[in-house]
């Protein structure tokens, strides 16, 4: 199983993009996606309380790749990555790309690709 994690200054988006992968990629039964835009009280914002605390409940998982759009989302992550177990952060990648384009991407592609490498070049060929 691998996680993606979504995280944006904005719920509405975190929650749009969460939607179009599991309406997009439902044959991804080896993919699961968390919304975490926003802060916790409903405001413009990210939490890395709530970033880390889903990393520690999907530990379990192959691998944990966290979609960020900017700024402290990126800073969110990496703070929420800081306060992990080593064992667990060898399993967690703030991927480089852009947000919507880059998850949609992965979630869509990850069955039919062999590796997370493959993914992750993928990725890095839209970041430029």
């Amino acid at each position: 199983m691998i996680s993606f994690i979504l995280v944006s200054h904005s719920k509405k988006i975190t929650d749009g993009l969460k939607e179009m992968i599991d309406e997009m990629a439902l044959n991804q039964e080896n993919v699961t996606t968390f919304s975490l835009g926003g802060t916790s009280d409903g405001n413009l914002g990210t939490d890395p309380i709530a970033i880390y605390e889903i990393i520690q409940k999907r530990q379990s998982d192959e691998a944990i790749l966290v979609f960020t759009d900017m700024g402290s989302a990126v800073m969110s992550s990496e703070t929420a990555v800081d306060m992990l177990d080593e064992d667990i952060k060898q399993k967690v990648y703030i991927v480089n790309c852009p947000l919507i384009e880059g998850a949609f991407m992965a979630a869509v592609q990850i069955e039919s690709i062999d590796s997370l490498e493959s993914i992750f070049e993928e990725l890095k060929s839209m970041s430029k």
